[in-house]
C-alpha cells in the first residue's frame, strides 16, 4: 500500500483527490488545503471545496495558514507518506518537506510547461489568445513551476468563444485522468524526467480583482473579447457606463476588416451605439450580456430595453470624477 499525501484547495483538485483516492492500493493518509474563508455578504467562513470532498471521505485534514511554518513539518513527517501530489494548493513548498517523501512529490499544473508558470495558466491562456492548452505533471523543486515533467495530456484546443470557467473544468478532469494513468510508474519510483527549456518559460501572476477593467480606448476589440473571457466568472470584465459600473458578462469581437450594419462608420471611440456596438483602438466590439451593478445578468438588449441611453453614452474605464 503507497501511502499518499493531496495538497490541493478549489473545486478544480477535487477530481485528481477523487482520483487517487479511487486507486485500491493508495492511500490518501492526510489532505493540506487553504484555511476555511469568509464568503459572501455574511463573512460566513467557509472551507474549501477540497476540504469538503476529504471530509466527505473521513480523510485527515490539515488547513495551515502557511505550510512553510515550524508546526507543519511534523504533521507530514506523522503522516510518513511515500508520495505527495499537489494540485492548485496556493503554497509553495520549501525544500525540507520535498524532503520527506522518498518517492517524490509532484504537481499537477494547468498549462503544457514550460508555458505559463504561476499561479493563473487558464486565464492566462485565453489573454493571450493562445490556441491550445493542457495539463502537466512535474517533479517539484523550489523554484516556481519548473520542475522536469514527467508526463503531459496532449494538447487541448481552447474554443475560439472559451472562458475560464468552461476551460478549467474540463483541464481539471484531464488533469485526474493524466495521474491516474501516471500513477502506475509514480509508485514505482524515480519516473522517467524531461527538463524543461527554461528559456521558453512565460510566466502569470495571482489575479487581482482590478483585472478585468476594459479601455475600450486602449484596447482592441480582440483584446477586449480575450479579457472577458479569461476573467469569467471572476474577477469579470467591467466598465462604467453612465457613471455606474457595468459588468461585462459576454463580449463578441467583430472582424477588423468588417463594419457592423446601421451603425455610423464615423462612431467616436467609446460611445455605445443602442444595438450594443461600440468601436475601439482597433475594430468593433459587441456587448452581448452585461450585468449592471446590484443586479443579474441580462442580454444587452433587455438591459437598453429597461433604460435607453444617451446618444452621446459611452463606456469608460473608470466612473466619472
Amino acid at each position: 500500500m503507497t501511502r499518499v499525501v493531496f495538497m490541493g484547495s478549489p473545486d478544480l483538485a477535487v477530481p485528481s483527490l477523487e482520483a487517487l483516492i479511487a486507486v485500491k492500493n493508495i492511500e490518501v493518509v492526510a489532505v493540506f488545503t487553504q484555511p476555511d474563508r469568509p464568503v459572501g455578504r455574511g463573512r460566513k467562513l467557509q472551507p474549501s471545496p477540497v476540504k469538503v470532498a476529504a471530509l466527505q471521505h473521513g480523510l485527515t485534514v490539515h488547513t495551515p495558514q502557511k505550510i512553510s511554518a515550524p508546526d507543519v513539518q511534523p504533521l507530514v513527517e506523522e503522516a510518513k507518506a511515500d508520495l505527495a501530489i499537489v494540485c492548485a494548493y496556493g503554497h509553495i513548498l520549501p525544500d525540507r518537506l520535498l524532503a520527506l517523501f522518498p518517492a517524490g512529490c509532484y504537481n499537477l499544473h494547468f498549462s503544457l510547461l514550460p508555458r505559463w508558470r504561476g499561479a493563473s495558466p487558464v486565464q492566462a491562456a485565453i489573454l493571450a489568445g493562445d490556441v491550445n492548452t493542457g495539463v502537466s505533471l512535474q517533479s517539484m523543486v523550489r523554484e516556481l513551476d519548473a520542475g522536469p515533467i514527467v508526463s503531459e495530456t496532449p494538447p487541448m484546443e481552447i474554443n475560439p468563444q472559451e472562458t475560464a470557467g468552461e476551460l478549467a473544468p474540463r483541464l481539471a478532469t484531464a488533469a485526474a485522468e493524466l495521474l491516474s494513468a501516471t500513477l502506475p510508474i509514480l509508485i514505482q519510483g524515480n519516473p522517467p524526467k524531461k527538463e524543461q527549456d527554461h528559456d521558453q518559460a512565460t510566466f502569470c501572476r495571482t489575479i487581482q480583482k482590478s483585472a478585468g477593467r476594459v479601455d475600450v480606448s486602449a484596447e482592441t476589440a480582440k483584446e477586449i473579447d480575450r479579457k472577458v473571457r479569461a476573467y469569467h466568472p471572476w474577477p469579470g470584465g467591467f466598465a462604467f457606463l453612465e457613471g455606474r459600473r457595468l459588468g461585462l458578462e459576454k463580449v463578441v469581437a467583430m472582424d477588423e476588416t468588417l463594419e457592423p450594419e446601421g451603425v455610423p462608420s464615423d462612431q467616436a471611440v467609446g460611445v455605445v451605439h443602442p444595438t450594443g456596438w461600440v468601436k475601439t483602438r482597433e475594430g468593433w466590439l459587441q456587448l452581448v450580456e452585461v450585468k449592471p451593478e446590484g443586479k443579474r445578468a441580462m442580454a444587452w438588449a433587455d438591459f437598453v430595453r429597461g433604460r435607453p441611453l444617451a446618444p452621446t453614452a459611452e463606456l469608460l474605464p473608470d466612473p466619472p470624477a
